[in-house]
């Protein structure tokens, strides 16, 4: 396949708003190379018949952030070789948490017995934990998870966060996404970690009918702002009593639309926790 990489120079400051919107719109998340006070950030878009109007998305998706300067987008044609190789230069092995360590499989790495290694080639799906949202939500999953709990985990990506529920609580997860690649990529991953059998992965998203109300004792959804605020009142009633949804993605100055929207849907907030400008909400239902 045929890709076109994107590439854009920005301040530190402004690495995780830019990230945020490329993240988005392209396929595996973004690569990001820092040196001091400036970083370079990667994304690839499939060259296919949905390329224009993708790329039209992203860019306008730039024009609304307010930057400390303006951005310039570079591209290139590239193939898949060079996407994997960009990959293995930026991707690196990282533990996060108390207990978790994740690697690349092309990186070696010897755990100590109360260590719990996720292995991530994240292919063409978001999800290395290389990023403030993904480790916000795994320490998040630490703190929370309790074994034998039902857990969904919405918009997988490379299924890094349903891997972690699997490996660290042995409990029944559901993983999905909207997008083909990120379910195949997290089909390969669950299996390539040996929790396939714990590990559902399916095709699509919450449905407005409620069909899965008060079926699930977690939820973790690590989106964007937008998309969680829109679900709120699917995802809350996806939990049964007690339940607890873990929410990632969130820019902090949107912090209080999200939190307000949940609430609104019947949550209360027990949790928030912070690395930079990004924001994972812990919530809890009710006792019904």
């Amino acid at each position: 396949m045929r890709w076109l990489e994107l590439t854009v120079a920005v301040n530190s400051s402004d690495v995780d708003m830019v990230a945020e919107v490329l993240g988005r719109f392209g396929y595996g998340g973004v690569a990001i190379e820092e040196k001091g006070s400036q970083a370079t950030i990667r994304v690839f878009l499939p060259i296919d018949n949905s390329l224009a109007e993708r790329r039209l998305e992203l860019e306008e998706g730039l024009t609304h952030l307010v930057l400390n300067n303006p951005v310039k987008l570079n591209e290139r044609e590239t193939v898949e070789q060079d996407w994997e190789t960009s990959w293995k230069k930026h991707y690196k092995t990282l533990p996060i948490g108390e207990r978790l360590i994740i690697k690349p499989s092309w990186e070696d790495y010897t755990a100590t017995p109360a260590q719990v290694v996720i292995e991530i080639d994240p292919g063409m799906a978001f999800g290395t934990g290389q990023h403030a949202t993904t480790r916000g939500c795994l320490v998040a999953l630490e703190r929370h998870l309790r074994p034998g709990m039902r857990v969904l985990d919405l918009g997988t990506g490379s299924g890094i966060l349903a891997i972690a529920v699997s490996k660290l609580a042995a409990s029944q997860v559901l993983a999905m996404d909207i997008s083909p690649a990120a379910v195949a990529v997290a089909k390969s991953n669950a299996q390539a970690n040996g929790v396939s059998d714990l590990m559902a992965v399916e095709l699509g998203t919450l449905p407005k009918d409620k069909a899965w109300r008060r079926n699930f004792d977690l939820v973790v959804a690590n989106i964007t702002a937008q998309v969680i605020s829109e679900l709120a009142e699917p995802l809350v009633c996806s939990l049964k009593p007690q339940g607890i949804l873990i929410a990632g993605g969130i820019i902090e100055e949107r912090l209080e639309e999200v939190s307000m929207r949940l609430q609104e849907a019947g949550a209360r907030i027990i949790d928030v926790l912070s690395e930079d400008e990004w924001r994972t909400i812990v919530a809890q239902t009710g006792e019904g």
